[in-house]
């Protein structure tokens, strides 16, 4: 699951080193004499771009801010339609709503991610972006979405923010179309407490963020910082050394993150499979799936209520669906959709085929620190669960 069970030494040494070698310097530019040649920020971002083999990694503040600087260089603006799924974090809406655009929201299907049919149901000659979200760890179908994107020639951004280090087909989520965002909180696969990622391989996205995200500063390497040349206007959504040492730290972790999880997801589902009653989230890449939660349903909503209720008295819990679900399903979203004439009166119903599969699931988070021998005990408490109900 999170990167946070991981904190630790590797860490703390990345900070120390700020102020060990580079004078304590926590701003990402200037100040060279003092920081000895580190930019600490920008090597993390040359990092992750190495990692996830994409052309550019921008870094701001948070996921939130990330997906709204992200939609802004791809020119989405007052009136535009952006298309995105109906299980989702609400920051996927509020930033479409930050830019004055006009959520589009569909159904999910049994990936639990955008449903492609819908997708293409719901374009219009308004509609500016589409941006998949692929939700707790399996990539949404990118295939058939990006062909509906490429047959109506619509960008494509991905929310990965609940999935970096899962792949589609070979690739990293957020490097499969146009750009990608990740976050980097406390509860993500890897984190920096906070803070957000905007990857890209198309230079133009990558420009605007860039100077966006620093008040419109080009960085022109010919003119004092103080006298820097600019074209836009931007706002301040600058992360820390700081921040960035830490991810540094935590980016070194993450190939061993998604093995621990992945096995330790296998343990645990191998003993809720043998409950012939239980059926599991379609997975779009096996071997991709970063194995950061599992998914499964029942048939009968009260087996499913009876289940999560049964968790609790053997100390385990869910992750998002249904304990955190008021944040993460647009239909409890009635403080979104006031200023949304589609929805302002249908927002309880609009959304009833996902609203009735996310009634009937479950989600069990995957933890990095737990042992081989900790989830088989995990798994014993669940099929104990399950010949109870």
């Amino acid at each position: 699951m999170p990167g946070f069970e991981l904190v630790g030494r590797e860490e703390r040494e990345a900070l120390n080193e700020i102020f060990d070698t580079s004078n304590g310097v926590l701003f990402a530019h200037g100040f060279d004499g003092l920081r000895n040649g580190r930019f600490r920020v920008r090597e993390f971002e040359k990092e992750f771009s190495a990692k996830l083999d994409c052309g550019y990694t921008q870094a701001v503040t948070s996921g939130t801010v990330a997906q709204y600087v992200a939609m802004k260089a791809m020119g989405v603006g007052s009136g535009d339609e952006v298309i995105t799924q109906a299980f989702t974090f609400v920051a996927t809406v509020e930033s479409i709503l930050a830019l004055g655009a006009v959520p589009v929201i569909v159904d999910i299907d049994d990936t639990y991610n955008m449903d492609p049919v819908e997708l293409e149901k719901a374009i219009t000659s308004n509609t500016k972006l589409i941006v998949p979200v692929h939700m707790l760890g399996n990539p949404a179908d990118m295939e058939p979405i990006q062909a509906v994107a490429t047959k109506h020639d619509i960008p494509v951004l991905e929310d990965g923010c609940e999935a970096l280090g899962a792949k589609y087909k070979g690739k990293y989520v957020g490097t499969l179309s146009e750009a990608g965002i990740f976050s980097l909180d406390f509860a993500k696969t890897i984190t920096c407490g906070e803070g957000g990622l905007i990857t890209t391989s198309d230079e133009k996205i990558w420009r605007y963020s860039k100077e966006f995200h620093d008040h419109g500063h080009e960085s022109n390497p010919e003119i004092p910082r103080g006298r820097d040349t600019r074209t836009i206007p931007g706002m301040n959504f600058r992360i820390t050394e700081m921040q960035a040492a830490v991810a540094s730290a935590q980016l070194v972790k993450l190939d061993h993150i998604v093995e621990v999880s992945r096995r330790n997801k296998a343990i645990l589902k191998d003993y809720v499979a043998r409950d012939s009653r239980v059926s599991f989230r379609r997975l779009t890449d096996e071997a991709g799936d970063l194995g950061d939660t599992l998914i499964f349903r029942f048939d009968d909503v009260t087996l499913t209520r009876r289940f999560v209720e049964k968790l609790g008295e053997v100390g385990l819990f869910t992750k998002n669906v249904p304990d955190a679900i008021d944040w993460h399903f647009s239909g409890t979203w009635n403080h979104m959709f006031n200023d949304v004439p589609a929805y302002k009166d249908s927002w309880k119903t609009a959304w009833s085929r996902s609203a009735e599969l996310l009634d009937r699931s479950v989600s069990l988070p995957i933890f990095v620190g737990k042992s081989e021998s900790d989830m088989k005990a995990d798994g014993e408490k669940v099929a104990g669960i399950l010949s109870e109900i």
